[in-house]
């Protein structure tokens, strides 16, 4: 991959590169981030910078051989570190659903991942016996490269077993560089921080977002305008949101707060039964949407309406709503939906979560916070 594929993060590659051509780029890095503000592109933009034999001060040339393997995920002295699914399996045993993966794009997260090696519903693991693999890799020589690279990809998967790389990570062998991506640093053990330059990514910015989705997917303005709003900065919730653009989130969305509203309990229930068929990720699509519309609306009662990112059709419905609102309702309506997005990561019953989210929400629609505290209290 190219510098120049990575979109945005423009900072981080400026770095890179005058530290390569200085000579001072640190042995260890750690980048922080979703995978879908661009941390493992950059990481094979960086591994393929590194090898390649013919770059400029600005990229890659693209066109050499270790280019060319880097970009196919096949050169001997790059190598992938990631969850499996079995306590001793290893990434060399998966290597085949990993390039697969790589293929697919480098904005794809730990969930995509899951459903490449149809294990959706499990928890992966970076085991002991991938530690003693890297061990054994990192002591050998080069293939071909004039680097030995260890991209570790989730790397809060290490847990405990990360205490096996410490050695290596303090005092690496010659010309070996380790980029660490991950998305919690809170769940990496101090001893590799300590050892790691960490790099945080920043969310894409809307416009850089906008641009991207126009020239890839040759988007009118609008639609990728809003894509780009609804996925705050994130590569990969962006193209989720488009590969389900025609399943009509927005529409959605208005029919569920009508019918809280009215109360209406069959049409409702009706209702569930259709939200019930969407999967996991396009039910948080959904959430994440109610929360753009909720935090729009707030800027609305702000006299903020001129920052307000919506179309022009969810403009009118925000207006007419926020006639019937105050402040203290939807800050509630925000929180229930930040409720649910935890939940649904937890993979609880959508059914139950959305019976009990339309009475919330039929209270918060009526003002009625007091009756809200009253009914949770009893429950």
């Amino acid at each position: 991959m190219l510098f120049s594929q990575v979109v945005a993060q423009e900072d981080i590659k400026d770095y890179l590169r005058l530290s390569d051509r200085q000579g001072r780029l640190p042995h260890a890095l750690l980048f922080l981030g979703p995978t879908g503000f661009g941390t493992l592109a950059m990481a094979n933009a960086l591994a393929q910078y590194i090898m390649c034999q013919d770059k400029t001060s600005e990229d890659a040339c693209g066109q050499c051989n270790h280019c060319r393997k880097a970009s196919r995920f096949i050169h001997p002295d790059i190598h992938y570190t990631y969850p499996t699914i079995g306590s001793k399996m290893t990434s060399g045993d998966s290597l085949p659903e990993w390039r697969k993966f790589l293929a697919g794009g480098p904005y794809q997260d730990v969930q995509d991942w899951y459903r490449n090696l149809d294990g959706e519903n499990k928890q992966g693991n970076i085991t002991k016996s991938e530690c003693d693999r890297i061990l054994k890799i990192l002591g050998l020589k080069t293939y071909e490269g004039s680097h030995k690279i260890l991209i570790i990809w989730m790397a809060e998967f290490l847990g405990a077993q990360g205490n096996r790389l410490l050695k290596i990570l303090e005092e690496p062998p010659e010309n070996t560089l380790f980029i660490l991506l991950a998305e919690s640093q809170e769940a990496i053990l101090n001893t590799i921080l300590s050892r790691c330059q960490i790099i945080p990514f920043k969310p894409i910015p809307d416009h850089e977002l906008a641009s991207f989705l126009r020239e890839e997917n040759q988007l009118d303005g609008d639609t990728s305008t809003q894509i780009a709003f609804l996925a705050n900065g994130n590569v990969n919730a962006a193209k989720s949101l488009l590969v389900h653009a025609n399943q009509k989130i927005a529409d959605l969305w208005l029919d569920w707060l009508r019918l809280a509203y009215k109360g209406a309990g069959l049409e409702i229930n009706t209702w569930i039964d259709q939200y019930s068929k969407l999967n996991r990720e396009l039910q948080k699509t959904f959430m994440h949407y109610g929360l753009h519309f909720l935090r729009e609306m707030l800027l609305f009662h702000l006299d903020a309406s001129h920052r307000i990112h919506l179309l022009e059709k969810e403009k009118v419905a925000l207006t007419k709503m926020s006639e019937l609102l105050d402040y203290g309702s939807i800050e509630g309506m925000i929180e229930l939906m930040e409720e649910n997005i935890f939940h649904i990561e937890r993979n609880i019953n959508s059914r139950i979560l959305l019976l009990d989210s339309s009475i919330r929400m039929h209270y918060l629609l009526h003002n009625q916070r007091a009756g809200l505290k009253a009914m949770l209290s009893s429950s």
